[in-house]
């Protein structure tokens, strides 16, 4: 009898600081031993990775799957079967129950629990959208009890766009109160902010549709970069106050680069996200995508482009996630024009094809750098260290074998997502996971799902001083 369950052989290991050729056997879902080429044999199953390279499964600390139309149950059956199609092997989704955002996370976490047992084919943490004073309070009976330690405040959605997405937006003193309670849990509680300055961006939306502008760009120019600019720096300041942890999602602006690195020299406890989308569109790609790029916040330039690269590589943008949501049928996504059009688009199994495709084959980012931003860092600010994000003896076996040379058409059919369309559609992408292994199991191999629906795991991210 072999001694380990899988052995991955042949490959090129990707770790943070070097991709050089390696084994690595696996027992029992997890990292047993890594070695030199050869040296440990056959396992109960083998892979072959020769010319391939093996990643630590990428993280997806941005997800949505309860915006319009299906509950979050039916989209983990649909959503987590296009996350491993794409070497995704963790996700962390955001709760929201559209139907009543007041809603208390403690009565709506065990649902939420159940479904991603039963239905998701890799594993999950939770976060939380919070939007009331009840929810702000039970903030560490949802950290201690539950194990969901981020909390996503909206400074954005008021009027015609919060009953858009079903979404409570907070003021100031909510936002103050909560940053409070993230400061008095820990690590790895961290306060989610989506930061736009609405009173700007509704007067420019309502300048525009009287003008008669219907393109990509015109709805950047309603949402421009001073409103992102003048929240985020509010945001910032508020933690300062607080010495709490802040998480900005999805920074679209060059200059908040710049920001996020005095902060941190200042002592702030600032971490930047950006996305994949962010990278490589911008707001001029309305030939390209036109109504299907329509997300908030919106596309911005290729300077802005150039200093969110330039983040990513020297550490100041620390995570990257694909906001996936919109999981509706094109028509629907689209409808009349940019202003009607609904906001986001599927984006979990692209996540490491477009980093790999967009980032490393263009000389942006090094195959270490991959390996850092979408396993390690993702991993250690989100509270899933040393389980998850990394090549190393006993952390979960989480892989994405890529072939870095495939190309490949992107079309709906092979991502199998429940959207019958996705913002990469057409595109020629280079560089694809041959197969997504989650704790040692196999769950997608050559674009076909293998894994058991319901084999994915919840993962609690307790405080750090939470007994056991």
């Amino acid at each position: 009898m072999s001694k380990f369950d899988l052995v991955v052989h042949g490959g090129t290991l990707v770790f943070t600081d070097e991709a050089i050729p390696g084994d690595i056997g696996v027992r029992d879902g997890r990292i047993a031993a890594i070695s030199a080429p050869g040296m440990l044999g056959n396992g109960t199953r083998t892979i072959d990775a020769t010319d391939l390279h093996v990643f630590p499964g990428a993280i997806d600390p941005h997800v949505h799957l309860q915006t319009f139309q299906s509950p979050f149950d039916v989209n983990v059956k649909t959503e987590t079967r296009n996350a491993a199609i794409g070497g995704c092997t963790t996700m962390v989704p955001t709760l929201l129950n559209r139907e009543d955002a007041s809603v208390s996370f403690l009565d709506y976490y065990p649902w939420a629990l159940e479904a991603v047992q039963r239905d998701s084919v890799i594993d999950a943490g939770f976060s939380a959208v919070i939007g009331t004073d009840q929810q702000i309070e039970e903030l560490p009976a949802m950290a201690y009890d539950c194990g969901i330690t981020s909390y996503k405040f909206y400074m954005a959605y008021t009027q015609d766009e919060a009953s858009v997405f079903g979404i409570l937006a907070v003021d100031d003193a909510q936002f103050l109160a909560g940053l409070r309670q993230v400061a008095a849990i820990g690590k790895p509680a961290i306060a989610m902010v989506h930061a736009e300055n609405m009173s700007i961006i509704h007067n420019l939306k309502a300048k525009y549709i009287a003008a008669g502008r219907d393109d990509l760009k015109a709805w950047t120019d309603a949402r421009p970069d001073i409103a992102e600019e003048e929240a985020t720096r509010r945001a910032i300041w508020y933690t300062k106050q607080t010495n709490s942890q802040l998480y900005i999602v999805h920074m679209t602006i060059g200059r908040g680069v710049d920001w996020v690195r005095q902060a941190k020299a200042d002592g702030v406890d600032v971490i930047a996200e950006t996305c994949p989308h962010y990278l490589i569109l911008t707001k001029y790609d309305n030939d390209k995508v036109g109504s299907l790029a329509k997300v908030n916040p919106p596309l911005r330039d290729a300077e802005s482009q150039e200093k969110l690269w330039e983040g990513l590589r020297d550490g100041t943008v620390t995570c990257v996630g694909s906001d996936h949501s919109t999981v509706v049928a094109k028509p629907d996504k689209v409808k009349t024009s940019i202003w009607d059009a609904v906001p986001g688009f599927p984006g979990m199994g692209m996540l490491l094809p477009i980093i790999l495709s967009e980032g490393y084959h263009k000389g942006r980012i090094s195959l270490p750098d991959v390996s850092r931003i979408l396993g390690l860092q993702n991993a250690e600010v989100w509270g899933l260290y040393p389980k998850k994000g990394v090549l190393r003896v006993g952390s979960d076996a989480d892989f994405a074998i890529v072939d870095l040379d495939q190309e490949r058409v992107v079309t709906p059919e092979y991502m199998q997502s429940a959207a019958n369309w996705g913002l990469y559609d057409g595109w020629n992408v280079k560089g694809w996971p041959t197969q997504t292994i989650v704790r040692g199991t196999v769950v997608m191999d050559s674009g076909e799902i293998v894994g058991d629906p319901s084999f994915g795991q919840y993962i609690p991210r307790y405080p750090y001083d939470k007994t056991s």
